[in-house]
């Protein structure tokens, strides 16, 4: 087969929801794209299939200021389980939203944003990469305070915020990094940000901005708040694809096999497990079984995060660590997108409770690590690289491995006492087109890792008791809980956790400022100054409603990313042009 081919039917595909999110805007073709919505996922999945393992590129001089697209090894199994998730979810939806109105809104955001994950994963320069990066991130608040409730507003905030921290950050960074280094190439500029003076910078600003997509320690805290508001199905590609676009940016950008970065290396070490260890802690105390979920997402990237910091630490591992760390970006985001979309079904089709509950174990134990499950492989790969450490590392990792696994299993163990069939109370309509999308998950779950890796499908006897002890000791630390009653104990920390001590003290910082204005008014008698002030804080909070009501309407996101295409090709042009 011929390079040429799959480059094109790669464009289409990746082009296809695009498409199909443009007719849900024209009244007349709104009816054919909603009957073709939950399938623009399709295209994307069988290119990820037909084509072949040797690398592709595309360069299009005339596309984004100098485009180049295609597809390597990682980018193939991106695209892969990416593609997948968004199919599953997207089908899964149309059983899961019954009404045509909340169908057409959920899956204009919901093609938009798979559009930008699909171009940030074949993207392989900076510009074509942030744009798919901002335009998944941007239209994915529509999916997050879809239902719009107080507790969805609150949470759509908080992301926005964080989203639009995030992008700056990224586009700062991508800037310096451009010019720089004198090119827009992800693989000329890990070349030069090895001896470049604003290496440290860059950086920086990568892992504050791919961070928060990812949920690192201190940047997580969007994810508990926007995973159980959100639609099921939306939760499921939040958390299974979209949040694996910080890990790729990290993939991209960051001189990972080129040069030691020991300083780097260790900070990206302990800010992984840190991270992976404390949201187990919150998460452990949480009520809610999507929150649950959410810290276990956030929990998972942090293993991820320290896999990258041992590739800075050790650029000699990083051949090897590289493929391990993609198999376990594939392994969490279909074991995690079959778990939401087990709770959806569980939701909606009563009947079926038991069976999905009795269902829903397959994934967990993947988590956790089980043997037999992909979960076993993905954290067999990574401590077969991890034991090429440096000292003191080499001691330690192992054991930090095994100690996560153990907290994932006890993670898991909560997860499913909340959703056990006599905690749903509420009686559900039933829908038949849930079902078989989330079978077609756990069929992926089960069978698809194994056949990515065959040479892996027989193990041995001490990774079968390694991946074992931390299932078993889960049980018993369960059945302990169970005993004492532990499990039913209040929830002690709050969504969102960090958060919530910030905007108390925000709160309070208003309450001050508004306090010595009314007394400034008072000492001065300027009783037409607060009339002033009270109208103009009246005509500011009406604008942020309205601007809030505005963001969640289709055609105005449309618009919006338009606009945002045409920011960022102006904003680089200086760029490229001082270039020369």
């Amino acid at each position: 087969m011929t390079f040429a081919a799959p480059v094109e039917l790669l464009l289409v595909a990746v082009l296809w929801p695009l498409l199909g999110a443009c007719l849900l805007v024209i009244p007349t073709m709104r009816t054919v794209a909603l009957q073709l919505a939950p399938w623009s996922a399709l295209p994307a999945l069988l290119v990820s299939l037909l084509v072949g393992a040797d690398e592709m590129r595309l360069h299009l001089t005339g596309v984004m200021l100098g485009s180049e697209l295609g597809l390597d090894e990682a980018g193939r199994v991106f695209l892969l389980f990416t593609a997948l998730l968004w199919l599953v979810a997207g089908v899964f939806a149309r059983g899961y939203l019954l009404h045509p109105d909340q169908r057409g809104r959920f899956y204009g955001f919901f093609q938009l944003a798979m559009a930008g994950n699909y171009v940030l994963v074949i993207s392989f320069d900076v510009f074509s990469f942030y744009l798919g990066f901002a335009v998944m991130s941007f239209a994915s608040y529509g999916l997050v305070v879809f239902a719009r409730s107080s507790a969805a507003l609150r949470a759509g905030r908080v992301y926005m915020v964080m989203v639009v921290a995030g992008e700056l950050m990224l586009f700062v960074a991508m800037l310096v990094a451009v010019h720089t280094t004198g090119s827009t190439s992800f693989d000329a500029i890990r070349a030069g940000l090895v001896e470049a003076e604003s290496r440290n910078i860059i950086i920086a600003l990568a892992l504050g901005g791919f961070g928060i997509k990812a949920g690192v320690f201190g940047l997580h805290v969007w994810l508990p708040l926007a995973h159980p508001v959100a639609p099921t199905p939306a939760s499921a590609v939040l958390s299974g694809a979209m949040i694996k676009a910080g890990l790729l940016g990290w993939l991209r950008l960051l001189p990972l096999g080129e040069s030691a970065l020991s300083g780097w290396g260790i900070g990206f070490l302990i800010l992984g497990f840190v991270t992976t260890f404390y949201a187990v802690a919150v998460g452990l105390s949480q009520r809610d079984a999507k929150t649950v979920l959410a810290y276990s997402s956030v929990s998972q990237m942090g293993v991820m995060t320290a896999a990258i910091g041992m590739g800075l630490l050790a650029p000699h591992v990083w051949a090897a660590l590289l493929p391990a760390v993609v198999f376990y970006a594939l392994h969490h985001g279909l074991s995690k997108g079959a778990l939401f979309l087990g709770m959806g079904l569980a939701d909606k089709h009563y009947r079926m409770r038991g069976w999905v509950w009795v269902a829903m174990f397959l994934p967990a134990l993947a988590l956790a690590g089980a043997p037999w499950t992909s979960g076993m492989l993905a954290k067999s790969l990574l401590k077969l690289h991890l034991l090429e450490a440096p000292e003191p590392w080499l001691s330690w990792l192992p054991v930090l491995m095994s100690i996560s696994s153990l907290a994932t299993a006890l993670l898991m163990s909560r997860l499913l006492y909340l959703v056990r069939p006599v905690a749903w109370v509420v009686p559900a309509p039933q829908t038949r087109w849930m079902v078989w999308p989330w079978l077609v998950s756990l069929a992926c779950v089960a069978f698809m890792p194994w056949f990515l890796t065959p040479s892996l499908a027989v193990q041995d006897g001490v990774n079968i008791m390694g991946s074992l002890w931390p299932v078993i000791s889960s049980v018993i630390v369960t059945a302990i809980v169970l005993h004492w009653g532990v499990l039913k104990a209040p929830c002690s920390l709050p969504p969102g956790d960090l958060l919530v001590p910030v905007e108390r003290l925000l709160e309070r910082a208003h309450r001050v400022m508004r306090y010595l204005v009314i007394r400034s008014g008072e000492r001065h008698e300027q009783s037409g100054f607060r009339v002033l002030l009270a109208g103009l804080t009246n005509t500011v909070a009406t604008g942020l409603r309205v601007g809030e009501n505005g963001l969640i309407r289709w055609r105005v996101a449309g618009l919006l990313v338009v606009l945002l295409i045409l920011a960022v090709g102006l904003m680089a042009s200086p760029v490229l042009t001082g270039r020369g």
